[in-house]
């Protein structure tokens, strides 16, 4: 199968689909509001289209799901393309193409030399309903700076979080986690 639902995937799908996938997946089982998605594995063909119909009518999101995106030593985020608002079937096919290409990027293959030596360039693209949203973020649960467990790191956006991911915009909360008895 080259279509694999949200609704399908649990945390140890992740060497197949990717660890972004398959923790969102986990998510929408255990009923946080995940938009609805599916993940590209290989060529879908015809798979695409019956996918996007069910998925409604609307933008998409196409981003990657790569297996070795986020790893312990590497994180691989902002290297691989995104796009954003994609409608009809041939503008999605497009934009996987483009992602998936992406995975072979010299900005990617550099990261990857430098960061993940040996981790593959296999790459899973995920598709998902686009949200409408009034604020976007990402949380650390460590300092992305010196590593520290003890502190958490908030960064948020009005809007969508394309503004944040690409730098354009920055505003940060430093926190120490709180130590529960």
């Amino acid at each position: 199968m080259t279509v694999v639902s949200l609704d399908q995937l649990v945390t140890a799908d992740a060497a197949r689909v990717g660890v972004k996938a398959a923790n969102l997946g986990e998510l929408k089982a255990a009923g946080v509001p995940v938009p609805d998605g599916f993940v590209i594995l290989g060529d879908p063909g015809e798979d695409l289209e019956q996918a996007l119909v069910k998925l409604g009518e609307g933008p998409v999101a196409v981003r990657s799901s790569a297996v070795a995106e986020d790893l312990a030593e590497a994180s691989f985020a902002g290297q691989y393309e995104t796009f954003l608002n994609v409608c009809g079937t041939d503008k999605v096919r497009q934009a996987i193409r483009l992602c998936r290409k992406s995975a072979s990027s010299t900005r990617v293959r550099i990261y990857r030399a430098q960061r993940a030596q040996g981790s593959g360039e296999e790459i899973a693209v995920l598709v998902q309903r686009m949200v409408d949203a009034d604020t976007s973020g990402v949380a650390f649960t460590a300092n992305p700076l010196t590593g520290d467990r003890e502190e958490v790191t908030i960064s948020a956006v009005r809007g969508l979080g394309e503004r944040l991911v690409s730098g354009q915009v920055f505003y940060s909360r430093l926190g120490t986690r709180p130590h529960l008895g």
